[in-house]
């Protein structure tokens, strides 16, 4: 369930671990801001009652005894509660930070003892049972009872004289300003948008290298990758170079062996040909002139095969359908059978040469193994587009072939005898040529057996 949720490409992964990251930290800093801000708010709130107490005082210090009790009377106030007793409310020396504070207020007095407690009482609900707004904000949905802060201290005035204070300290809710939030996102987002782009250019050579592969193994076509990006891929780039060099000198190499090979072997072919014309006519002389004529057949055929290897057109835009009319035509003029079904215009980037010699060789192997039970060929080819794909179905009404040998057929040199063998059999390679061609055009050949009897090409091609 989690690997659904996550995304599939790696920018995506990379990009969501980071985001996750930057959230995580801006959780952190924003709540300890909350909690500090919080915390000096509520310094401000004592600091204020301390004032309030160091100027009662210094008013006290400075006026007859007589008015004392008026005076404390007049500086009492809502949640701030005095009085004027022979002992101490708080009997130990509690917040000596507050009690220094207190003292630093009156330095010209002679405050001998302060004693100075905090204790966090609970807020009396209201009259109606309903909690307090200030406690819904600050509270919602966590269903937990707020606390205010109680400060409560006594201050040695005379021998016989104590201050006593109490103020409850309302324990203000650090909002964050709207201000501090669109910040926050803004800050965010840029960070994000920083993140996407760094991510992306330092997998961009991945990507590079992705793509090459793909055309090296449907096209064939070896081009070195710049050799730039992030340190840990370069190594992964300089290794992929240096074997689509090998692989291009191997396959060089190979097509050339071939090449030369069957050219050389012609010489000789056709000197043993020459000399078998002189020998006297008879059984003899015919089985010897077919062999050589096999021979000289599969030496064309490993030309072709190799020359597929070794040359390499430009691709140009090519109207399909007009070729394939122009070929049926010309296997019309044959005496064959073909049949065309197809659109009035299909225009598909292409290798000509190669596309028409793949054509050529279906149809070529459909007319030597594709004869029905009267011995004749019929051929049918239908063109049509699927999606962004050319595709072309060549079919015949032979006997068709086992299909436990459509893995076999498209391999050189690979004659299925016992199928579709015939006295002018070619040597094997018609489909392993044609294939390669289709592969090379980054498309695919299937094969398949017709229900009313036959066998069935179908070639699938991009338009781009």
């Amino acid at each position: 369930m989690i690997n659904k949720l996550l995304p599939s490409s790696l920018v995506g992964q990379i990009s969501l671990i980071m985001l996750l990251g930057v959230l995580l930290v801006l959780s952190v800093s924003l709540q300890l801001y909350s909690q500090d801000r919080q915390r000096a708010l509520n310094f401000v709130s004592s600091d204020s009652t301390l004032e309030r107490v160091s100027s009662l005082i210094t008013i006290l210090n400075n006026t007859p005894i007589a008015l004392h009790k008026e005076i404390i009377s007049a500086s009492q106030g809502r949640g701030f509660y005095l009085s004027l007793d022979t002992k101490a409310v708080v009997l130990e020396q509690g917040e000596q930070t507050l009690s220094n504070k207190l003292k630093a207020l009156n330095p010209d007095s002679t405050i001998e003892d302060v004693r100075i407690v905090t204790a966090q009482i609970k807020r009396p609900p209201r009259k109606n049972g309903k909690p307090h707004p200030h406690d819904e904000r600050r509270l919602e949905k966590k269903k937990k009872q707020r606390y205010n802060i109680k400060l409560t201290g006594s201050v040695l005035l005379s021998e016989q004289h104590w201050l006593n204070f109490s103020s409850a300290i309302d324990e203000q809710v650090a909002h964050l300003p709207l201000k501090t939030v669109l910040w926050v996102v803004l800050f965010t987002l840029l960070i994000l948008l920083l993140m996407a782009w760094t991510v992306k250019r330092a997998l961009k050579p991945i990507e590079t290298l992705a793509k090459v592969a793909k055309k090296v193994g449907s096209e064939r076509d070896f081009k070195n990758i710049n050799e730039t990006g992030p340190s840990e891929v370069i190594p992964a780039i300089i290794a992929f170079n240096q074997m689509q060099e090998n692989l291009a000198s191997f396959i060089d190499d190979r097509s050339k062996m071939l090449a030369a090979i069957s050219h050389d072997l012609r010489t000789p072919i056709t000197s043993l040909r020459l000399r078998l014309e002189f020998i006297e006519p008879g059984e003899d002389q015919k089985r010897m002139l077919e062999t050589v004529h096999q021979m000289e057949k599969m030496l064309k055929a490993t030309l072709d095969f190799a020359k597929d290897d070794a040359h390499k057109e430009v691709k140009q835009e090519l109207e399909v359908v007009s070729l394939l009319t122009t070929i049926c035509d010309e296997y019309r003029d044959q005496g064959i059978d073909i049949q065309l079904s197809s659109a009035d215009r299909l225009i598909v980037r292409l290798w000509p040469i190669a596309f028409r010699r793949v054509i050529e060789n279906l149809i070529n192997n459909s007319v030597a193994y594709g004869q029905n039970e009267d011995g004749k060929v019929c051929i049918s080819i239908d063109v049509h587009l699927e999606a962004e794909n050319l595709v072309i179905a060549i079919s015949d009404t032979g006997q068709g072939v086992e299909e436990s040998f459509f893995s076999e057929i498209i391999k050189p040199f690979v004659r299925l005898d016992k199928a579709r063998d015939t006295e002018d059999s070619s040597v094997g390679l018609g489909l392993a040529i044609s294939h390669g061609i289709v592969h090379a055009h980054a498309g695919e050949m299937l094969f398949s057996n017709l229900a009313s009897g036959g066998f069935r090409v179908q070639i699938s091609l991009p338009r781009n």
